[in-house]
Formats: structure tokens, sequence, C-alpha cells
């Protein structure tokens, strides 16, 4: 076992001043007796010197330590308040964090400018976010919620309104943080303003999927639209059916009275349509003047008003450019499942019945019928009957 130094001395100390002490009693000389007595004196003194001294010392350590960790908590008071000074003055780049304990809410300073409210009206008021979210994110803003809580980082795009811009979007990332307990104690996060990014998306997109001139599906989103709807009307046995139309007589009207006019008047031709059409009906161009109209649950002696009213409305006179504009329509009708269970079989179905429409005088609609299995159309749309013969001389 190891003694300090400072035992040892208190260890002597004390047997000599009990050593004293017992000559003290035991001597009668009282000149020995001053002499033991100013002798114990002298050691009592330096024992209280030496713990004073000791006591001091301790005492300045103390002092300087006080004085380090003082200095320490003052710079670093200093360093949280350039941070959160540095932290807020951001005016492009959107940072924020959120205090668990305190359900307090920090924004830098560029959220005035993203999201439209001051920065002190973000950093006060808890519900704020909710109120600027797109009511088409509402969940979406309840899901990144839940995930932050369950402790998992996120990264979203999220619509929002903007107070005077309208229609805004962000790119959001946040990371939570637990304390040494486990628990849940703040979220660090970003917001990125991504509107331009996400404009030219959609532009993309809709030039993909639309239409240019007539801003309405093009073939490959009517596809698309064709499948799921089929799959919707095989798993609840609904009717379903596509409408073919062709514009008799367009080529006039381009050759007569230019491009330009026949693409108002083609423009013009949609608008009339969509009057014709319920909302939840699908039209798309697919070619120069052909369209095609798809139907869920419709059934035929819906389909057959729907044709008449179109060819009646739709053949009404066009005006373009203070000229006048003649067309009619032909169009022909295939319906799931009698005419196909597919894509292809029932768009040829109703091709064939479109081209049949338009052998009979055009301005008419006809229904798909079996019987017309025996027509062919070849590559530039032309009907052959391989029943022509009866048609010769010789019928």
């Amino acid at each position: 076992m190891k003694i300090s130094g400072k035992s040892i001395i208190i260890s002597i100390s004390v047997i000599t001043l009990v050593n004293i002490l017992s000559v003290y009693y035991i001597t009668n000389s009282v000149h020995m007796q001053s002499l033991l007595l100013s002798l114990l004196l002298i050691i009592v003194s330096g024992f209280f010197s030496i713990q004073h001294h000791k006591t001091i010392k301790r005492y300045e350590l103390l002092k300087a330590e006080n004085e380090k960790l003082t200095k320490e908590k003052l710079d670093l008071a200093q360093k949280y308040d350039d941070y959160e000074q540095f932290f807020a003055s951001f005016d492009e780049a959107i940072f924020f964090s959120y205090n668990y304990a305190s359900l307090q809410y920090s924004f830098s300073k560029g959220v005035e400018k993203l999201l439209g409210f001051t920065q002190s009206e973000f950093n006060n008021r808890e519900t704020i976010l909710k109120q600027i979210i797109h009511k088409e994110n509402v969940t979406l803003l309840y899901e990144i919620q839940r995930t932050l809580t369950m402790g998992n980082k996120i990264r979203s795009e999220v619509k929002i309104v903007h107070p005077e811009h309208g229609e805004k979007w962000v790119l959001f990332k946040a990371q939570p943080f637990k304390n040494s307990e486990g628990l849940l104690e703040k979220v660090y996060g970003q917001f990125e303003d991504i509107t331009r990014q996400k404009e030219l998306e959609i532009e993309l997109k809709r030039m993909a999927y639309f239409d240019e001139l007539t801003d309405i599906p093009n073939r490959k989103m009517l596809d698309r639209q064709i499948q799921k709807a089929l799959v919707r009307s095989k798993r609840h046995r609904h009717n379903f059916s596509i409408m073919f139309i062709d514009l008799d007589d367009f080529k006039k009207v381009n050759d007569t009275l230019g491009h330009d006019a026949g693409d108002q008047l083609l423009i013009d031709v949609v608008s009339r349509i969509n009057n014709c059409i319920r909302e939840e009906d699908v039209i798309s161009r697919i070619g120069g003047d052909e369209f095609i109209v798809m139907f869920e649950e419709t059934g035929k002696d819906e389909i057959e008003q729907i044709a008449k009213r179109i060819i009646e409305y739709v053949g009404e006179p066009y005006t373009i450019n203070d000229e006048s504009a003649c067309i009619s329509l032909s169009i022909g009708i295939s319906m799931y499942p009698d005419d196909g269970e597919d894509k292809d079989t029932l768009i040829k179905a109703a091709d064939k019945a479109m081209y049949s429409a338009k052998n009979n005088g055009k301005n008419n609609y006809q229904i798909y019928t079996n019987d017309l299995n025996d027509v062919e159309i070849n590559d530039k749309g032309i009907f052959k009957k391989w029943m022509e013969v009866l048609q010769s001389p010789f019928k």
C-alpha cells in the first residue's frame, strides 16, 4: 500500500505531539514544561501554517480552473451566437432546426423569399408549414413527420402555395438526431427551391404524352389509359368502348385556307368534341386528323347518342380568319368484350368500322360487326374487300 508524504508528516507530527504531552505531564520542572509548551506551540503553528499554505494553493488552483471553465463557457456562448447569426443570415439556402423539447423551429433568412412568410413568423408559429402545404401534399406532410419521429432521415419533393406567387416546388431534406438516452432531440433540415426543375420535368412529360397542338393525350398516353381502363373493366365487368373519329375533307381546308387554318380547325374540333362527351371520357389525337375517344361504363345506346351528337355539332361550319370551313366526320365504334379483349384488337375493330362509315357516304357512324372482318386496310388506309368481285361487271 502506497503511503503519501502528507500522511507521513501528519503521523510524525501526531507522534511528536503525543510524546511532548506525555513528557509535559510527567515532568515537574516548570522550565521544562514551559520549554515543552513552546515547542508544542511551534509544532502546532507549523502544522497550521502548512495547512494554510496548502489551502491557499488549492484555492488558487480552483480559481484558475473556474476562470478556465468560465472562459470556455463564454467562448461556447459566443460560438453559439455566431452560429445562430450565421444560420439565420442565409438569404438563398434555407436551413431549419426543430427542437422536440421546446417545440421550437428555427429558420434561416432565406425562408422569407421561398415560402412567403417572415423568418419570425416561421420561428414562432409551429403550424405554419401546414398552412402553406398544397392540399395535394397534406398526406405527404404527415408521412414526413411520422418518418422523422421514427428517427429516419427524409428526402422528398413537396408542393407548396406561396401567398403571392402561387404554386411552388421545394426539395425537403431532414435528419433527426437523438440524445444519449436514445430520445429524439432535434431535427436539422434544408429546403431547396426546385420549381424551375419541376416545371421543366412537367413540360417534358407533357411533350412525351400530350399532343403539342391540341394539348390532349397523344397515342402514347392513350395506350396507357386504355390498358388501365381494360384492367378496371375486366375486374368490375364494366362496358368499355372505343370511338375512332376521322375528319372528312380536312385536306381541302389545308389546301384552300392554309396549314395555320387547318391547325386552328383541329383545335376547334377538339373543343367541340369535348363539349359532346363526359368529363371522365378521354379524347386523344393519334394522327393528323384522326382521334380516338374511350368510354368506360357506357352502353351501346348511350354511345350511339354521343356519336350522333358529335356528328351534328362538330360538323357545323367553322369560321377561321373570316373564312368559312366545312367538314364532316366518319366514326367507327368497337366495344369490349364483344369486339375484342385487348387494346390492339379493339382499336383495329373501331378503325374498320370507321372506314366502313366513310365508305358508306361519310358523315355517319358505324358500330363494328363481325362481317367487317372481310375488310382489310392497306398502308394508305384505303378499303379493300375480298368480295369486291361482287361489285364487278359480273355482279
